[in-house]
């Protein structure tokens, strides 16, 4: 065994064939823990023993790659054109899929850079998975650049997200724990339902969150204007049921519903670290899903506001976009919205 307390939480420190695995398991619970290390070793004896493969980080990937071109010219662009991917940090570069390269090359666009910085970006991936292949490490995989028009949206239909909700059911069978599938099922309902990123609201504070009012209001992460929202029905059953579950349990801490009660969150579990969410994948393979991340619910949020009469406008608002020019990734939706509603208008 080689789990590691720190303060209230389980670390792994253990080195397998040559691999050294070291994070956090996120949870207090010492069973838990230990079957998480289990399951961490035999994936990398698979991969290191069985396989012949010598797995690397993303953060180390491009930290070895950065440092490989010190001293040569275009260094300096390298290390700000890979900064995006630093969402995948803590990924084995193998395990990086197609769906989250994607949503990589999404946020750049949200963000207002242009197609071509976010293809020279996308070359620069391609180039840390070539120095993987020649330092020894087992590669990712590779992507194509962006066309001129940018790429799809990937969002949910109303059918793909009725089975997404009903596939992380916490009353469906295969959960055994309840309380963490809650967790999960109410944080996808936020997201779905305010249109924020996965680290906006898993950093909410209680503090933004107004009950008699019925709004909350999204901190956003990455520079944007803040944005007040008001309460769906179903962003006010999870926030009540949530809120009740803590002062239900004030001295349970981690084991309440509400994580650990107290420290100001309304997912504590998640405030301050990059969360697992082996989960949602395991939840879309059920629900049959294909190329969806927990990004995509942002775009279902802006694709739902916009099919239903909002402009382009408002859904900057709603987004939290400086400018209009992030918000434009939805914009081929907009001229057959507006061809249909036409239609209605002179079939009446």
């Amino acid at each position: 065994m080689a789990l590691i307390k720190r303060g209230e939480i389980w670390h792994v420190r253990r080195m397998v064939g040559g691999v050294m695995i070291a994070k956090s398991t996120k949870t207090t619970n010492k069973r838990l823990a230990e079957q998480l290390e289990a399951k961490w070793a035999s994936e990398v004896h698979s991969e290191v023993v069985v396989a012949g493969r010598k797995p690397i980080t993303v953060e180390k990937a491009i930290a070895e790659f950065l440092n490989s071109r010190r001293g040569q010219a275009g260094h300096s662009s390298a290390e700000i054109k890979l900064r995006p991917f630093q969402t995948l940090n803590t990924k084995m570069v193998h395990e990086v899929t197609q769906a989250e390269l994607l949503e990589v090359a999404h946020d750049m666009m949200e963000e207002g850079y242009a197609v071509n910085t976010i293809n020279v970006s996308l070359v620069y991936w391609n180039a840390v998975q070539n120095y993987c292949t020649t330092a020894g490490y087992t590669p990712g995989k590779k992507t194509k650049k962006l066309k001129g028009g940018g790429v799809k949206v990937r969002f949910l239909t109303n059918e793909e997200q009725a089975a997404l909700l009903d596939a992380l059911d916490p009353k469906q069978p295969w959960f055994r724990e309840k309380r963490k599938a809650q967790d999960n099922y109410d944080f996808v309902t936020m997201l779905l339902h305010t249109g924020a990123r996965e680290q906006e609201i898993g950093g909410m504070q209680l503090s933004q969150i107004d009950q008699a009012a019925g709004t909350v209001t999204v901190i956003r992460s990455k520079g944007g204007n803040d944005t007040t929202l008001t309460m769906s029905r179903a962003v006010t059953e999870v926030i009540a049921r949530r809120m009740v579950a803590a002062e239900a349990e004030p001295d349970r801490g981690a084991t309440g519903l509400h994580g650990r009660v107290g420290n100001g969150y309304l997912f504590p579990e998640r405030a301050g670290a990059r969360y697992n969410n082996e989960w949602f994948i395991r939840a879309c393979k059920r629900a049959k899903l294909k190329d969806v991340t927990l990004h995509t619910l942002r775009h279902t949020f802006a694709t739902r506001m916009l099919k239903a009469s909002l402009s382009l406008n408002e859904v900057q608002h709603l987004l939290g976009h400086k400018n209009i020019s992030s918000t434009m990734v939805y914009a081929h939706l907009v001229p057959n919205l507006t061809a249909n509603r036409a239609a209605e208008v002179l079939n009446q």
